[in-house]
């Protein structure tokens, strides 16, 4: 449940890496970047230890179809200041039962050998963005087509990209809501995944605030180095749950990548 559609402007805005103001050519493509990116993050699910993965970037970006890192689509309207794309997204939610503290489950009556597994969702829908001097004003709905978390999500954010020399420094805000559907997926808990077979917990819709800031580093006109972090605040829905021992949810990121 990352953020990182809004990290993701530092790096499609860092200099000497995007390409937004040079010609696309015959065949539309504006550019490809490849590279690595990994990753450290904290979902607060409860005696779990902090996660880590490392997957490779890719990024296209042509004159209908693009391609940027966990999401691609077409794009539906582009113009300098307005973007509207048909968007397919990876979900950043995803959870195992073996990850997580079997003590502190059993403390919060839950049976940690009864757990079904959380996997990740993917996401169809629409992604709008206005950009102007006073920065990025952006808006997703999407829902999931992966039968997993089985509902919906809408993102609204705003980004200020704001370069120094060969840095760009991207801080971020927004606010994701979650149908009921999604937080039971990820967060509740069934009947027959609790210790007496007889204890639920069911999470209504959530909205859940977030805050990020970007950093990346052009060291030449090909090469270029990135880091971020992101910050989620967990609602009383969410953080309730047997299967969450706090309120917030904490991600580091950083990665290199080529342009040509």
């Amino acid at each position: 449940m990352s953020l990182s559609a809004m990290g993701a402007f530092a790096v499609l805005w860092a200099p000497g890496i995007a390409a937004q103001d040079e010609p696309v050519g015959d065949d539309g493509a504006r550019q490809w970047r490849l590279g690595v990116m990994g990753s450290i993050s904290d979902d607060a699910y409860a005696g779990a230890d902090e996660s880590t993965s490392v997957l490779p970037l890719i990024y296209f970006d042509g004159r209908r179809l693009f391609f940027h890192a966990t999401e691609g689509g077409v794009h539906l309207y582009r113009s300098k200041a307005f973007t509207l794309d048909a968007l397919l997204s990876l979900g950043g939610q995803e959870m195992d039962p073996d990850d997580l503290g079997r003590r502190e489950l059993a403390a919060a009556g839950v049976d940690r050998d009864r757990l079904d597994d959380r996997d990740r969702s993917y996401y169809a829908g629409l992604a709008a963005a206005w950009r102007g001097q006073f920065g990025v004003l952006g808006a997703q709905a999407q829902t999931d087509i992966s039968g997993n978390a089985e509902g919906e999500r809408y993102r609204g954010y705003y980004a200020y990209p704001w370069q120094t020399g060969s840095v760009l420094i991207t801080p971020s805000l927004g606010v994701t809501y979650l149908s009921g559907k999604v937080t039971d997926y990820y967060f509740g808990v069934d009947t027959d995944e609790s210790l007496n077979g007889s204890y639920a917990y069911y999470p209504d819709a959530a909205l859940v605030p977030g805050v990020g800031i970007d950093l990346a580093y052009s060291l030449n006109r090909d090469w270029a180095v990135y880091a971020g972090v992101d910050y989620q605040h967990y609602p009383d829905d969410i953080a309730d749950s047997p299967l969450i021992e706090d309120d917030h949810a904490v991600s580091f990121k950083s990665g290199i990548s080529y342009s040509f």
